[in-house]
């Protein structure tokens, strides 16, 4: 009871926020064709921002989960976006094309933010492995490149590694990764609806603040976003980011690479980042009961994702061996570090259980 009715308090107070985001956003969208002014009050965090900053995240998580410290701004999230958005499409993992045979399993994130980035005289490239950057509903953001242990940075560029232009992600720019942990790769842009611009959308572990600056095509956003930009008037550097007057850095989200956060002019502390550990009996490249393997892309369309009011979990997609059939895997926490998968060929008939733990 207690969680359902602070549930229920976000969503009060997450429709108050709503009405001066969507009149932002309405004015965007009247100027097709054009960017918005580029007046809005971009600034790095300091501790006497926390209030803005809580803010960020507080449009999008529920009361108590945003907290700031001395150094830092605290924030615990479960690391998926909300399941209950009035649009289909919206849904996390829907859309995606060439998936990895991994689902969105919930995780107990509690990220650490610093409030007072400490800037380098150089930018340090972006980690391809882990997590980078944190989303204002606390989901990870991640590098594009889809390769863990190489240089990321632009010069290195190739089209088949940007897991952008893969057909891996949902219309929101996320998906499960081999951890079985949902993260984007691309600007959030499904929190447009209900996001503030003049509030960052993300923060960089290093501290540095992510606003909204453009993001979203056909696909990504389904064209609701393709024609909103607050991107500055000075071109962004490799970082995406600028320097602003006062010294200190902002990133802007784009539709080109690097997306997000292309490197880092704040000091990155890899002990910032957060990666929930892979589940033992799902091992990738090891056979998955619906063909292929584990970790492996398939070609197929994610249709639906869905949780029950006794949290389990529904995933369903286009069949894999059976045209015209829906599959799906439905799976649910079975103690502290372990859950059940079940593996329907033909959703809603009984298929094969595994159980698999964290540890």
């Amino acid at each position: 009871m207690p969680m359902q009715h602070n549930k229920l308090i976000g969503r009060v107070l997450r429709a108050a926020k709503l009405t001066v985001a969507m009149v932002l956003l309405i004015w965007g969208r009247s100027s097709v064709g054009q960017s918005l002014p580029t007046d809005l009050a971009q600034s790095s965090p300091t501790t006497t921002d926390c209030a803005t900053y809580e803010a960020a995240f507080e449009s999008h998580l529920d009361p108590g989960a945003v907290n700031c410290t001395a150094n830092f701004l605290e924030v615990g999230a479960t690391g998926l976006p909300d399941l209950t958005s009035g649009s289909r499409e919206d849904l996390p993992m829907v859309g995606i094309l060439s998936w990895i045979q991994r689902v969105a399993v919930p995780y107990d994130y509690r990220w650490r933010i610093p409030l007072t980035p400490a800037w380098l005289a150089a930018p340090a490239e972006a980690s391809a492995r882990g997590p980078i950057a944190v989303a204002v509903d606390g989901v990870p953001i991640f590098h594009y490149e889809r390769r863990p242990d190489v240089s990321t940075s632009l010069d290195n560029y190739e089209q088949r590694n940007d897991t952008v232009v893969q057909g891996e992600l949902d219309q929101c720019g996320g998906h499960a990764g081999q951890g079985e942990d949902y993260h984007y790769h691309y600007a959030p842009v499904c929190l447009m609806d209900e996001h503030n611009p003049e509030l960052p959308i993300a923060f960089g572990l290093d501290g540095t603040p992510v606003y909204f600056g453009e993001g979203g095509d056909d696909y990504y956003g389904r064209g609701r976003y393709s024609d909103l930009s607050y991107l500055p008037d000075e071109a962004l550097d490799a970082c995406n980011a600028i320097q602003l007057p006062d010294g200190n850095y902002v990133h802007f989200t784009t539709k080109t690479p690097p997306y997000v956060v292309g490197c880092h002019h704040g000091s990155f502390n890899p002990e910032l980042q957060i990666e929930p550990p892979p589940f033992d009996a799902l091992a990738q490249r090891t056979p998955s009961p619906l063909g292929g393997s584990y970790g492996e892309p398939v070609s197929t369309l994610i249709t639906d994702f869905a949780e029950t009011a006794e949290g389990e979990y529904r995933l369903a997609f286009e069949s894999l061996t059976t045209p015209g059939a829906t599959s799906a895997i439905v799976y649910r926490q079975s103690s502290e570090t372990c859950w059940e998968f079940e593996y329907q060929l033909v959703a809603g008939e009984t298929g094969q259980t595994t159980a698999a733990c964290r540890h």
